[in-house]
């Protein structure tokens, strides 16, 4: 193995090429999860056998005959990024396609898996094959962790900057992490896995069927929301909906905050700081004030006395850290929720959870970083002398974190007004196109409206789909990433670095 690592059967280079071996290697054991579950089950594991192997000699054929190159510019990192995408994608459709799906319904499929979005095509997921459903599932964890391998671990083994990556993974860029990043995004994923393996766990022993525990916990963790059941969480008892809510909180979290209060044994590390004092402050806000509205406005749906005030109340608390972790999972029937509440969770889903976690939306680390620099500019319009920073959690934030957090803003609203226009010029109506654009925008996938949180998206166009999928796309990306590949000059820098390349090696023969 030392001999592959250093290159000794190489023959091409392509730092890209090789890297996108390892995550296609990585893959391949990705389906081994839903091989062994069919088997188990005694279902047909081929869609997911079939392709593991083939995928298997690849990547390693890639990994083995490709060396990495000396030099490794941005445009390519970039570039990687998005190949690395396109390969999860290509990947996560294959089984589908191999058990009757078209196309366009596979690829929806597993793009709203991978991003950990959670919409779905699916009318009735308890009549699909369990193994297949696991898939979906499990393609939602592997979402999870996509951009920690991305953005802290794959990146900068081939050599792209610490500071690029952690303004992509912590939303504003001015968390100074004590750790180097290849480590870091190993601690991070191992305590990812340990979640999973809790979460698994409980709910198994409270009576959760293996293979459906198995979904459950896959869709958790990674706040993606997929289950195998045509009701959601509706008809599990309270013990696994709160056990569901507190791991979708977690999964909201910062893992760098998890990572330090397990490994570590930092005491206090969650209650110093700041946007996770806010995260909580502000679900448990969203909670009161959503629960005495629907108690208020509920017109007879809930029970009268103390157990409909507990049952608003819970209904409220769940849905709150369900869309507000951009999870999607549902306890109660949206349909019956008042339009005020509806708005409530529209503005919840939109600024999301903590950086550095698997949820969608804003992150409430920007909107602080934002808030700080508008007292500190306020501070100076009433004070012209006083020299005042952006700090936050005690650190001093530069101009380019505080330029950063207005970007991703401005450019998050920019998409959501663009993405709910067309969808509009589709046939929708405002409220379906917003809550659609906001669900996928946001990762979330549960919508408002007509499309409700189980209810499937099988009888939009395909053309809609499309939209939908770009949208999830750009939404895992945080907009800025995403919108790079749409820039003329990143092509443009792309080929120069390209054609210098060719130049060099062309003198050098």
């Amino acid at each position: 193995m030392a001999i592959l690592n250093r290159g000794g059967y190489a023959i091409w280079t392509s730092t890209i090429v090789k890297t996108l071996g390892i995550l296609e290697a990585m893959l391949a054991a990705c389906l081994a999860v839903p091989t062994f579950v069919a088997l188990g089950l005694g279902e047909d594991p081929l869609p997911y056998f079939s392709v593991a192997i083939p995928l298997l000699t690849l990547g390693m054929c890639q990994y083995v005959l490709f060396k990495n190159a000396s030099e490794f510019r941005p445009a390519n990192g970039l570039l990687l990024i998005g190949l690395c995408w396109f390969v999860l994608f290509a990947v996560g459709t294959v089984p589908y396609l191999l058990l009757g799906f078209s196309p366009m319904d596979a690829l929806f499929e597993s793009v709203s898996g991978f991003t950990t979005t959670g919409a779905t095509l699916i009318e009735d997921a308890s009549a699909m094959p369990m193994a297949l459903m696991v898939w979906r599932s499990f393609t939602q964890w592997v979402g999870g962790i996509t951009v920690i391998l991305l953005f802290m671990y794959l990146l900068p083994m081939v050599g792209i900057g610490r500071t690029v990556l952690l303004n992509e993974l912590s939303g504003s860029g001015s968390s100074e992490y004590s750790l180097k990043l290849e480590k870091a995004a190993l601690s991070f994923i191992i305590v990812y896995a340990l979640f999973t393996v809790v979460n698994y766990i409980i709910i198994v022993l409270l009576g959760v069927g293996p293979a459906e525990a198995l979904c459950m916990t896959f869709a958790t963790i990674s706040t993606g929301g997929l289950l195998c059941t045509a009701d959601n969480l509706a008809s599990y008892s309270i013990y696994v909906q709160a056990v569901t809510a507190v791991f979708m909180f977690l999964g909201g979290v910062n893992f760098y905050l998890h990572y330090n209060a397990i490994v570590n044994h930092q005491r206090g590390v969650y209650r110093g700081n700041s946007e996770f004092r806010f995260n909580v402050f502000w679900f448990v806000a969203v909670s009161g004030v959503m629960a005495v509205m629907l108690l208020l406005n509920s017109e007879g749906s809930f029970t009268e006395g103390w157990d409909g005030l507990a049952e608003g109340l819970w209904d409220s608390v769940f849905t709150v850290v369900s869309v507000g972790t951009s999870s999607g999972f549902t306890i109660a029937d949206l349909s019956v929720f008042p339009a005020q509440c509806l708005t409530i969770l529209m503005v919840v889903a939109v600024i999301g959870a903590s950086s550095g976690s698997t949820s969608g939306g804003v992150k409430i680390s920007r909107l602080n970083v934002i808030y700080q620099f508008m007292k500190v500019t306020v501070s100076k319009t009433l004070h012209p002398n006083v020299v005042r920073d952006v700090r936050v959690d005690g650190q001093t934030l530069n101009h380019a974190a505080v330029l950063s957090a207005f970007s991703i803003l401005m450019l998050f609203m920019a998409t959501l007004i663009v993405g709910s226009v067309v969808i509009m010029m589709c046939g929708f109506d405002i409220q379906d196109a917003v809550g659609i654009t906001i669900a996928m925008v946001g990762n979330l996938g549960t919508s408002f409206g007509d499309f409700g949180p189980n209810g499937s998206f099988a009888d939009v166009s395909d053309l809609v789909k499309a939209i939908m999928m770009i949208l999830m796309w750009v939404g895992r990306l945080e907009v800025l990433t995403a919108l790079v590949f749409l820039s003329p000059a990143f092509w443009k820098e792309l080929w120069r670095v390209n054609r210098i390349k060719s130049r060099w090696k062309h003198r050098a023969s």
